[in-house]
């Protein structure tokens, strides 16, 4: 059997199996979220003027080889103990960033830090790193991203092979991690963090947005579920038995980006009441000044968790002022840019407090 596509005045024949990817990936730009919205939040004025405005700071400083961060880096000169493949993810910042800002010289600096990460990528898709699971799915998740962002801007053609380096990779990483014996220690080891619901549902679903597989796609929606059921009722997303504004805000960027990106109309809907409850209690945490109420924070604020690196755990604002911002987009509602805007002065006043 023989179909003929006609499109742009041009036609050509497709097989049954043709005709049939042809539907699955109309069904995919028509049925999921669009790139469009994501890349018009990451290249806003907003975005310019807070998180971007200094590229030359987004994933400063890597090694020659491309390995970033110290415990990278010095793992990468001698390897010899712990690396971390979530470490590399911070060069998809420097990618937006370069984007935005129209820096290639910030977006090669951010795909030789990802390349180098997959590098590392073993023969089975996985990372020979300790929490193997949860660092895997940052990563996937901020190169699926970085390439999804890419491939919709002005970038796109100088950058077209280093995307098609990236997607088999990234494809690759996603579905070691849905390996029935790697998903069930990932998601035991998850279990007391809500924000990793919706990490885990972005990095498969972009993932699967970015390779056209719709297997990943729809796992990434058993996560959205089992994130929205875990909320409660004053809109905490816990974690660990409690609630904390840093990692409340993580989820809701991870969630808000799945939202842009990957959610079709139904998951759409459940996405948003929950974004809704969320970013208004995150909202209530935020002092006059702009910085954040961390009292009884159950992770970060008051020196309770140590980073890859060593060093405690800070609340990261600008994982807050993008969950504000993003919802703002979202719902329109125009009084969460002002907070966003509040909270990215008070980042000054919580540096100068942490220093002291």
């Amino acid at each position: 059997m023989e179909t003929t596509i006609v499109a742009g005045g041009s036609s050509r024949g497709f097989g049954l199996t043709g005709s049939i990817l042809i539907i699955v990936l109309l069904c995919l730009q028509h049925c999921l979220g669009s790139v469009k919205d994501d890349l018009g939040l990451e290249t806003s004025e907003f975005m310019k003027s807070t998180a971007y405005r200094r590229v030359d700071r987004l994933a400063p400083d890597p090694a020659l080889s491309g390995a970033f961060s110290p415990v990278n880096i010095q793992w990468d000169q001698s390897h010899s103990g712990p690396w971390y493949i979530e470490e590399q993810r911070y060069g998809a910042d420097a990618v937006a960033g370069g984007i935005a800002q129209g820096d290639t010289g910030a977006i090669e600096r951010g795909l030789k830090i990802l390349r180098w990460g997959f590098g590392q990528q073993q023969s089975d898709g996985s990372f020979n790193c300790p929490d193997a699971f949860h660092s895997t799915s940052f990563f996937v998740e901020a190169s699926g991203h970085a390439c999804l962002l890419l491939g919709a801007s002005q970038y796109a053609e100088p950058y077209a092979s280093d995307i098609s380096w990236l997607k088999p990779r990234v494809q690759a990483a996603a579905l070691w991690m849905v390996q029935p014996g790697v998903e069930d220690l990932g998601r035991k080891h998850n279990a007391p963090f809500t924000h990793r619901r919706y990490l885990v549902a972005a990095a498969l679903g972009e993932a699967g947005v970015l390779c056209s597989n719709r297997s990943l796609i729809d796992r990434s929606k058993d996560y959205v579920r089992e994130g929205i059921s875990l909320q409660d009722g004053s809109g905490i997303n816990p974690e660990k038995g409690g609630y904390d504004c840093n990692y409340q805000s993580v989820g809701l960027v991870y969630a808000e980006r799945y939202y842009n990106l990957v959610a079709d109309d139904q998951v759409k809907q459940g996405l948003y009441e929950m974004l809704r409850k969320g970013n208004a209690w995150l909202a209530s945490r935020v002092l006059p000044d702009g910085t954040l109420n961390s009292t009884g924070n159950t992770r970060v604020g008051s020196g309770q968790e140590i980073s890859r690196n060593g060093v405690a755990k800070k609340i990261s604002y600008t994982e807050v002022y993008r969950a504000l911002y993003g919802w703002s987009l979202i719902s329109g509602d125009s009084s969460f840019q002002q907070l966003a805007q509040k909270v990215f002065a008070g980042e000054a006043i919580y540096r100068q407090q942490f220093r002291n």
